[in-house]
Formats: structure tokens, C-alpha cells, sequence
């Protein structure tokens, strides 16, 4: 009984220390994977990200466009409002001086003309209104003007940004459509975890590596020195040193 449990403990540490192998070699063949596709990557310099923030600064414009475009629509109709005001009140005026023609008394005229006066000064006030709407129309198309052709300027730069970066993604796509593929074969065969691990390393690291060979007794990512006993443990390949 006693000898096969031994055995049993001696046939599960191998199965263990081949599974930890097979993670280490399947990392290592990942980070290959990554780098060439960071190589692909870099190819392609800022082009994707100019683009990408050319795209937001156009749908930005497109939007201060028509709100501008919708204000100045809002501001014709107050336009008219104001006038049809006028008309209203001028009638209305009209009305009020025929009247001051029959008053019976000094009150009455009175108080008639302080009704023709309050209303001489809303069409006063509806006429300032009128040049200031005017004032801010201008403003507005000015500012329409001078933002179409900004958007003009930055239409065209984009659209050379994109063929730039299509002649570059061209000459690269199979590649990394070979590679993307093998990528996700063996990031199957790991542990999920560890990928997990890789990932969230790579992400951290500036130079993109989460698992490198140490150098001259040092961690060939971070530089830093790595113990005797931890570098006995990464040449026999029998665990994850993260």
C-alpha cells in the first residue's frame, strides 16, 4: 500500500512539473508571438492613433456644426416673431391714437397716451432685439464659416492619415492574421490564469515583456537580480515565476 502511494505521489509530481513545463513553453512561445505582432505594430508608428483622434475631433466639429446651424435657425424665427411683435403692436398703436381722437377728458387722453407711449417703447425694445439677433446671426456664421473649413482641413489630413495606414496594414495583414491565429492556439493550451498573469505584466512593462531569460543573474525585463535558488528553479522549468 505504502509503495503505491509513493508511486501515485511520484507519477502525480511528474504530471505536475510536465504541466508547469508546458506552461512555460507556451508562454514563451506567446511572448514570441506578441513581440512580432508589436513589431507589426510599431510599423505602423501614431498612424492608427492620429487617426483615431482626428475621427473624435471631426464628429466633434459635426456636432458644434449643427448645434451652430440650429441656433441660427432658432434665431430667424425670433426674428420673425419679433416682427409679426411690431406689426402687432404698430396696429395696435394705431388703434389707440384713433381713439385719442374721441376722448371725452383730459383722463382718458391721458391715459391713452401713456398706453401709446408704453407700447411705442415694446416695439422700440423688439426693434433692439431684432439688431442684436442680426449681431449674433453674423457671429454665428463666422463661426460656421471658420468651422467648415477647419473641418475641411482636418477631413483631408484623416483621409491621408487612412491611406497611409492602409498601404502599411496592407503589406502586413497576412501576417498578422497568421499570427493572431497561432496567438489564440496557444493561449488555448495555458492556464487561464496565467494568461491573466501575462497579460496584466505585458501591460505594465514598457518594453511589452512578461517573459523574458535572466542575464547575467538578472531578470531580463526589469533588470532586477534574481536569487540563486529562484534561478535553479527557472533552468529546471518546475514553476511560474511571476
Amino acid at each position: 500500500m505504502q509503495n503505491r502511494e509513493q508511486s501515485n505521489s511520484l507519477l502525480l509530481k511528474i504530471y505536475m512539473d510536465n504541466l508547469i513545463e508546458k506552461n512555460l513553453n507556451s508562454l514563451l512561445n506567446l511572448q514570441v508571438i506578441d513581440c512580432k505582432l508589436d513589431d507589426i505594430a510599431k510599423m505602423r508608428g501614431t498612424l492608427p492613433e492620429e487617426a483615431e483622434n482626428l475621427e473624435k475631433r471631426l464628429s466633434a466639429l459635426q456636432q458644434k456644426l449643427q448645434s451652430m446651424e440650429e441656433e441660427t435657425v432658432q434665431l430667424e424665427q425670433c426674428i420673425t416673431e419679433h416682427r409679426i411683435k411690431i406689426k402687432d403692436t404698430g396696429a395696435l398703436v394705431k388703434k389707440y391714437e384713433e381713439q385719442q381722437m374721441n376722448v371725452r377728458n383730459n383722463r382718458e387722453y391721458d391715459a391713452i397716451t401713456k398706453e401709446i407711449d408704453l407700447q411705442k417703447l415694446e416695439i422700440q425694445l423688439s426693434e433692439k432685439k431684432i439688431k442684436n439677433t442680426y449681431e449674433r446671426i453674423e457671429e454665428n456664421k463666422l463661426a460656421i464659416d471658420q468651422s467648415k473649413a477647419t473641418y475641411e482641413k482636418h477631413r483631408h489630413v484623416l483621409a491621408t492619415k487612412q491611406e497611409e495606414l492602409q498601404i502599411l496594414t496592407s503589406k502586413s495583414e497576412g501576417d498578422e492574421r497568421k499570427l493572431n491565429k497561432q496567438r489564440a492556439q496557444v493561449v488555448k493550451g495555458i492556464e487561464e490564469h496565467l494568461v491573466s498573469t501575462y497579460e496584466r505584466i505585458r501591460k505594465n512593462m514598457r518594453n511589452r515583456l512578461a517573459v523574458v531569460s535572466v542575464r547575467k543573474e538578472a531578470c531580463g525585463g526589469c533588470f532586477n537580480q534574481v536569487p540563486p535558488q529562484k534561478q535553479v528553479e527557472i533552468r529546471e522549468k518546475k514553476s511560474v515565476i511571476a
